[in-house]
């Protein structure tokens, strides 16, 4: 049903009001259920991801219960790694990708050879010329920063991809001031909590990755201690600023999107929440992750439906067996994860192949001039980059398989056209 004009406020969804609040905005929702969690099973642990916060009495054992089990386990095995999985059912399972994306899609497989290259470079080149330890250590560092900055970025391009939607869905797609509103404001609200957990004086005590914004510059002062308080004081004026424009649209009888404003209200106060307290940084990912892997599996799912149950070629066999009922798309994504991505096998597996390289880099070390090659664990990370493949893939074919303005035939299997 098209807009009316003459509403104040236009409320018209992608699929229908119960499944978008539920998906789509309200999806944001399990990531509260997360911080609710954490902040009160992990008051008081001096480990809170680790340390046991109780005890489940099962068969006669005594099995711990961890935060690190209960939010980050499941969340990575039971609802993150399958909807790596909805990509693959998407793009790998569908002939048509591969008639129109091949070249993308082989050329995607490189992303696992990425961090390998990165870690291993260092000691092929301090076998050839001396380089000091912290020299050889920088690559991986800047690869797993660059990992986790990718993946948040990914995260916050899923949620611009819906409000666009909204947007194109309630008429203010086509509006120039609306537009550059919404960008500037979305940008600034998501990303400057960000900037916060950088900058902020406890940022070191989350044992994330040395960024060094803490050392000292001049007079005692730091990058983090300048740059601190001009974020703390943009983040209210960003909020301020859009409410008022939205308040000034509204007086002046523009029409505003229902939708799009519940995206951001449902968002926005999330991300700053996890990135303002110290406990809750050390779940981050999980946090603002949830939100996203079901607004993915809601509308891989859709998409699914509407494309490959119809397909009954023998070439879409398995792509449409992902999508014939929950279960069997569930135990799809489930298989994937335990057998090639997470969980007790995966950990086996790269543990073997961690011992197996090791063997192997070790000589390389000792020519490098690594007094310790052992100690340097090459082989544990070369495996723990390796898996990591996964996830960049997925990043990098999100970034070509959902582009509703330049592909019609998605449009038309969503039914947003």
């Amino acid at each position: 049903m098209a807009a009316t004009e003459t509403a104040r406020v236009r409320w018209e969804f992608l699929h229908s009001a119960s499944a978008d609040l539920t998906w789509y905005i309200g999806s944001s929702l399990a990531g509260w259920l997360y911080v609710a969690l954490v902040l009160v099973l992990g008051k008081g642990l001096a480990d809170p991801v680790r340390d046991p916060f109780a005890h489940l009495e099962l068969l006669g054992m005594s099995l711990p219960l961890t935060l690190g089990l209960l939010v980050v386990a499941s969340w990575a095995i039971l609802i993150d790694a399958p909807h790596v999985f909805a990509t693959l059912a998407r793009t790998w399972l569908d002939p048509d990708e591969w008639s129109e994306r091949r070249s993308i899609l082989l050329g995607s497989t490189a992303w696992f050879l990425l961090g390998p290259a990165v870690v291993l470079l260092p000691y092929f080149l301090g076998s050839v010329v001396p380089l000091a330890p912290s020299t050889m250590a920088l690559p991986s560092y800047l690869f797993f920063v660059f990992f986790r900055l990718w993946a948040y970025y990914h995260v916050v391009r899923q949620h611009w991809g819906f409000l666009v939607l909204y947007k194109r869905r309630n008429g203010d797609f086509e509006d120039p001031v609306e537009n550059r509103a919404d960008a500037w404001f979305f940008n600034a609200a998501l990303y400057l909590p960000l900037l916060l957990f950088m900058t902020a004086p406890w940022y070191p005590e989350t044992g994330m990755p040395d960024l060094g914004l803490d050392r000292p510059l001049m007079g005692g002062y730091s990058a983090a201690s300048l740059l601190h308080p001009l974020f703390l004081a943009l983040y209210p004026a960003a909020i301020l600023s859009y409410f008022v424009f939205q308040a000034l649209r509204y007086r002046r009888r523009r029409p505003r999107n229902g939708p799009k404003l519940l995206l951001l209200l449902a968002i926005v106060p999330l991300h700053l929440a996890v990135f303002s307290h110290p406990l809750l940084a050390l779940f981050v990912v999980p946090v603002v992750t949830v939100g996203h892997n079901l607004q993915y599996h809601r509308i891989v799912w859709a998409f699914g439906r509407n494309k490959y149950l119809s397909r009954t070629e023998p070439s879409f066999r398995w792509a449409r067996r992902s999508f014939t009922s929950v279960p069997a798309y569930f135990a799809l994504g489930l298989a994937f994860t335990l057998l090639l991505y997470q969980g007790p096998w995966i950990d086996f597996v790269k543990s073997g192949l961690a011992r197996t390289l090791d063997t192997g880099v070790d000589g390389l070390g000792l020519v490098a001039g690594v007094a310790r090659p052992e100690d340097a664990a090459l082989g544990a990370r070369v495996a723990a980059t390796l898996f990591l493949g996964w996830a960049m893939q997925h990043y990098y074919l999100d970034s070509k398989i959902w582009r509703v303005r330049r592909d019609p035939a998605l449009g038309k299997h969503l039914r947003l056209s």
